[in-house]
């Protein structure tokens, strides 16, 4: 029998994917699969979500920050729809009950982060958001949603340039195909490819080679923001110190008291976060040690519980007033190109979050943005596919196959924590020539490019990583420029007339190709 009903599959389980997955569920067969329900970075996001919500802002304004934090690389009206959108539905979560925090009065409580020129951030439990949201977004999608955890995408099926369906590995070894109408990419970004990072560590841009041998463009990918400020001690990172705690009035400084961004910039400890990271970068390179001062915030621990409990791990003692701080991978810009509907160059294949690329963000997020990003863009994915028509041919699909078999001859690849150490000192805060170009012969001698079934379904999840890697990598290599969170020290300054000059990926069946343009 033909159903009628049309079948999605969701790769990701964070803030992108559950908002699909609500909005679809009621109309759709919704399937999300996920390494595990908080394998994501929205459980970890410590910063609020920014829209405008004093009387003094307007949305232009919350616009015109974006743009200048994204070096107007951006694209403009992803933006509009960003900012504009958002605040309406960031109104529908108030009104159906979303815990942002309040004063005693039940007014909202707003803050202000970094290239913010008015106060237009929402948290709520103080550094809790992603997590509360997370929450609240799981609940809705208990009952209607079925959810398949421990399983990692491998593969996306496609035939005639349409993506009919998935591959999978379970942690068992287990590999298994599932077809579908429509398949969504909300697997999030790459900072787990690099050493030190805010992300969580299973997010390690396999999104980015599944596209990429789906044969979807992608873009931007030299563009990877570096958060200032990852608590740091022992030469251990403990997690992210969210940049509402210099929002809050707190300073970055030396060990003397000294004051980092003090006459770096105009907005000083709240400039954007790509010159505050380099800043602090180089004072760790001249061998000095960075820290928060925040000994000025009152009821620290209540407003910050998530950092407390960081710097209770990590043996700070917070009666001091102050937290080592060091720069770590957070964000990833670019990704895999869509419309502002998440629609990919292939048929039925749609990204949406952090490894989407719809130009939104430019060379540069601007504070708090990612959030309302995957909120918006969750909205317009699930319009898309739910205004999509549904043929009986289109739903007349194979069974599931389970426990398939390759006779695949397994290859050498690198192991994650020298990708990772790799990652981190040739394509981190400073880059250059010299460096990337190592890298990128380091990571073709293990044998990239091959066609993806000829890889065993045990190795094709490393091979991703490392293909990914590759992608950024030599992304970084064609932007013979600095601009945004991309900095080289061999080419220091932005080229003019380059705001929006692009460099794309596409996989064609012969080789790699580099499209750079508009």
């Amino acid at each position: 029998m033909i159903s009628t009903q049309r079948k999605v599959i969701i790769i990701g389980s964070g803030i992108s994917a559950s908002v699909v997955a609500i909005d679809l569920c009621k109309y759709k067969e919704v399937v999300m699969i996920t390494k595990g329900l908080e394998s994501n970075n929205t459980i970890r996001a410590q910063g609020g979500i920014a829209t405008v919500v004093n009387e003094t802002d307007r949305w232009q304004y919350h616009y015109e920050d974006t743009l200048h934090a994204g070096y107007h690389t951006n694209n403009s009206e992803a933006v509009k729809l960003l900012v504009r959108s958002g605040q309406r539905y960031i109104k529908d979560w108030i009104n159906q009950g979303f815990p942002f925090d309040r004063d005693h009065k039940g007014k909202l409580l707003i803050g202000k982060e970094g290239a913010h020129r008015d106060q237009r951030i929402l948290h709520a439990g103080g550094d809790e958001t992603g997590r509360r949201v997370l929450d609240f977004l799981h609940k809705q999608i208990q009952e209607n949603v079925k959810v398949l955890s421990e399983q990692t995408v491998t593969q996306l099926i496609v035939e005639n340039n349409e993506c009919i369906g998935v591959e999978m590995i379970d942690c068992k070894g287990h590999v298994s195909i599932m077809y579908a109408n429509d398949v969504v990419l909300a697997t999030g970004g790459c900072g787990g490819l690099f050493e030190v990072t805010s992300n969580h560590r299973s997010v390690m841009g396999e999104g980015f080679s599944l596209a990429y041998y789906a044969g979807a463009t992608l873009s931007d990918l030299e563009f990877i923001q570096f958060h200032p400020t990852l608590l740091w001690k022992n030469e251990h990172s403990f997690g992210l110190v969210s940049e509402a705690i210099r929002g809050e009035g707190a300073q970055l400084v030396l060990e003397n008291g000294e004051r980092v961004m003090k006459d770096e910039h105009v907005l000083e400890d709240l400039a954007p976060r790509d010159i505050v990271s380099r800043n602090i970068e180089k004072l760790r390179r001249a061998g000095f040690d960075v820290f928060l001062d925040i000994s000025m915030i009152k009821n620290f621990q209540k407003k910050f519980p998530t950092i407390t409990n960081l710097c209770e791990k990590a043996n700070v003692d917070l009666t001091k007033g102050i937290i080592p701080v060091a720069p770590g991978a957070h964000f990833s810009m670019g990704g895999v190109a869509t419309d502002l509907q998440g629609r990919t160059e292939v048929k039925n294949l749609y990204a949406v979050g952090e490894v989407a690329c719809t130009g939104v963000h430019g060379a540069n997020r601007l504070a708090s943005n990612s959030l309302l990003e995957a909120l918006v863009f969750g909205k317009e994915v699930a319009k898309a596919i739910k205004d999509s028509p549904t043929s009986a041919k289109e739903m007349n699909l194979k069974r599931s196959k389970t426990d398939v078999t390759h006779e695949a001859k397994r290859i050498a690849l690198p192991s994650v924590q020298v990708l990772r150490q790799k990652m981190n000192k040739y394509v981190g805060i400073y880059r250059d020539g010299l460096g990337l170009r190592f890298m990128k012969q380091w990571l073709e001698s293990f044998d990239l490019h091959r066609r993806i079934h000829t890889i065993p379904p045990s190795q094709k999840k490393m091979y991703h990583q490392t293909m990914a890697a590759w992608l950024i990598v030599t992304s970084a290599l064609a932007r013979t420029e600095s601009r945004g969170a991309h900095y080289r020290h061999d080419h220091p300054i932005s080229k003019a007339g380059l705001e929006q000059y692009h460099i794309k990926r596409r996989r064609s069946i012969h080789k790699p190709q580099m499209i750079a343009g508009g």
